[in-house]
Parts: C-alpha cells; sequence; structure tokens
C-alpha cells in the first residue's frame, strides 16, 4: 500500500536564462519579446527531471511517505535518467511505461528578469490506472491527449476503493473542459487550482476569491486550494475560507512553485493536520523551492518544515 501514487508526464526541463542577451531580449507587458530568425545567446541554468508527477513523488518522499509515478516515456536518454533520479528518491518506478520509437516529454524553460516562460511537450498516449493498485491517494496532475480514458479509470478507483484524490487539472484539461474533468472533480479530497485556473473553470473573469471559492466547492471537492502567486493562498472548506501569505523568500526561480505548494499542503495533511496547517506547510515547501533553479533542489522535509514554522511562529493563515 503506498501512501500517494501521482499520474503524469515525466519531463526533462531544460533551464536557459536569457538575462545575458538583453540587447536581443526583452520583457514587454509579461511578454518575452525577440526578433523571429535570430541566433540568441543563452546561458544553459540546469536540466532536471520534472514533471508534477515526479515533483510530488518526489516531495512526498522527502516527507517520509511512500510513493510511486505512473508515466508513459521514450526508450531513451530521458528515461534511463528519470528512473535513477526518482530511484535515489526513493520513489517507486514500475509503473513507468518505456516505449520503443517514442519520444519522452521535453520542456525548455526561459527565464528573463526573475520572470519564465515554459516551452513544454507532452506524451500523447492513453494513461490506464495499473491493476489493483493499492494506495491511499492519488494525485492527479496535468498530461496531454488521452487523458479521457484514465479520468473515467479514476472515478471508479476513487468510489470503489475509497481512494484519496488530489486533482491539479493542467491547461489543456481546463480550457476544453469536458464532462469527464467535472466528474472527476466531483470525487476529488481536493481540489489544487490557481486563480485564473480556477476562474476558468467556472467561467468568469470577475468573481472574488470568496465567491470562486464556493463556487469550485459546489462542483463537488471536499475542499479547495486555491494559489495566487504573491498573494499566497487560499483554502475553503464548506464552511471558513482561509488565506495564508507567503513565506519569505529570495527568488531565483519559480519553476516548481505550484507543485511544492501542493506536496507540502498534501504532507501536512497526510501527517493528520489541518487545512490551515496544509496551508503553512505548502507555503515553506514553495518558499524553499523558488530559491533554486528547478522543481526539485529546494524541496524539503518534514521536519525541515517544522524547524521553519517553528522559527517564524507568527506565520499562520487568518479566516476571512
Amino acid at each position: 500500500m503506498y501512501d500517494l501514487v501521482s499520474i503524469g508526464d515525466i519531463k526533462l526541463d531544460v533551464f536557459l536564462g536569457l538575462d545575458r542577451c538583453k540587447e536581443k531580449c526583452s520583457l514587454k507587458k509579461k511578454n518575452v519579446c525577440f526578433n523571429f530568425g535570430e541566433k540568441i545567446s543563452v546561458e544553459l541554468l540546469d536540466q532536471q527531471i520534472a514533471g508534477s508527477a515526479p515533483n510530488v513523488a518526489t516531495a512526498l518522499s522527502r516527507m517520509g511517505k511512500t510513493t510511486a509515478v505512473v508515466s508513459h516515456m521514450g526508450q531513451d536518454e530521458i528515461h534511463q535518467r528519470a528512473l535513477k533520479d526518482l530511484k535515489n528518491e526513493n520513489v517507486e518506478t514500475q509503473y513507468i511505461l518505456a516505449h520503443r520509437g517514442l519520444k519522452s516529454a521535453y520542456s525548455s524553460v526561459l527565464g528573463l528578469q526573475g520572470e519564465r516562460t515554459i516551452l513544454v511537450s507532452y506524451i500523447n498516449r492513453p494513461y490506464h490506472l495499473p491493476k489493483n493498485l493499492q494506495t491511499k491517494w492519488l494525485f492527479m496532475s496535468e498530461m496531454g491527449n488521452g487523458y479521457e480514458t484514465i479520468y473515467q479509470e479514476l472515478v471508479k478507483q476513487v468510489k470503489k476503493e475509497k481512494t484519496l484524490l488530489a486533482l491539479n487539472p493542467g491547461n489543456e484539461q481546463i480550457t476544453e473542459g469536458k464532462p469527464e474533468l467535472f466528474d472527476l472533480i466531483r470525487e476529488a479530497k481536493t481540489l489544487f487550482v490557481n486563480v485564473e485556473e480556477g476562474k476558468e473553470l467556472i467561467k468568469n473573469k470577475r468573481v472574488t476569491i470568496q465567491a470562486l471559492a464556493e463556487k469550485l466547492f459546489k462542483l463537488g471537492p471536499n475542499e479547495v486550494v486555491i494559489t495566487d502567486g504573491k498573494n499566497g493562498s487560499y483554502g475553503y472548506d464548506g464552511t471558513n475560507l482561509f488565506h495564508c501569505p507567503v513565506f519569505p523568500a529570495e527568488v531565483v526561480e519559480v519553476t516548481g512553485a505550484g507543485d511544492a505548494f501542493a506536496s507540502g499542503y498534501l504532507g501536512a495533511r497526510m501527517h493528520g493536520h489541518a487545512m490551515k496547517d496544509g496551508l503553512k506547510w505548502g507555503a515553506v515547501n514553495a518558499a524553499s523551492v523558488i530559491q533554486q533553479v528547478g522543481p526539485v533542489p529546494g524541496l524539503l522535509t518534514h521536519q525541515q518544515i517544522l524547524v521553519r514554522l517553528r522559527k517564524n511562529k507568527s506565520f499562520t493563515p487568518v479566516i476571512l
């Protein structure tokens, strides 16, 4: 019996810094601008195995939980590196399938003036739940085409096995808004979205945070967690709306902050803590991740999170 099994694509993230090419690159109104056809020199900051599924599994493994990843990859160097890196993090890899003739997913993370744009590919292959999968929690993250089948299987798994589901749908799933997505949301223990994703789900761009949380809750999950960048995060349990500020940190690179937050939140809940503690754990974990390049190096153990919270006793969510 696993504590958590995460599902989604595993990618190689290549982090490229554009700050050295300011004469050819600029950031205008949140748009990265450069002339098409240019040859632009960049700084290679790092290369890491990433993706929401491996990020969350790795994070919770560091918190002392048993985890595994369900994913499809190509038979290539990225697959071999993923197996090695995940095994080093004590994440089970038996459900990671490699396919001959298929290329593993890949992302280029372009960083400029503290902001970043991600060029990402996905594995377009139908996912299926492993047979007789025994786990306390399932974490469903972003993926490419073919997600409808596993969404249907997840609904059956949650109903039959009483498995707890944490759902963080990707942009493609939210934009398409298919019935399979809303069927799965109804079965979720925890729905994770950022503010923009939440507004897209309910098709209302002008809604307040309070109304957004209430409308998302009415879609069926037991609890809703909303992240809002520098404004912090919110948690709604159907009665109370909590707001948690960001934990103080110097920002180096923000990729993986959302996964770190979700992992911290789930880690607290899996350790028996309440929603407000989950928001604190998530904020601390995210703050640690953004102080380094990439989504994995800054992930904390649960003891490290507790130490940081003890040193910042005044850091706590409030009820709005």
